[in-house]
């Protein structure tokens, strides 16, 4: 993970805004979002578009 990855603040975001967010087990690039599955540019963009991150 690079220092620059944005996942773990849209992550840390969508927690604080009462997500429930966890890692894929099945398929390490993949996130659960309320039960959701999601790609990361998914994730990033759901953060994105509740206003937890700028776009």
């Amino acid at each position: 993970m690079s220092e620059d990855d944005p996942i773990p603040e849209a992550v840390a975001s969508l927690i604080a805004a009462g997500y429930m967010v966890e890692p894929f087990v099945e398929d390490p690039c993949l996130w659960r979002v309320n039960g959701e599955v999601m790609t990361g540019a998914e994730l990033l963009d759901e953060a994105t578009r509740m206003g937890l991150m700028d776009g």
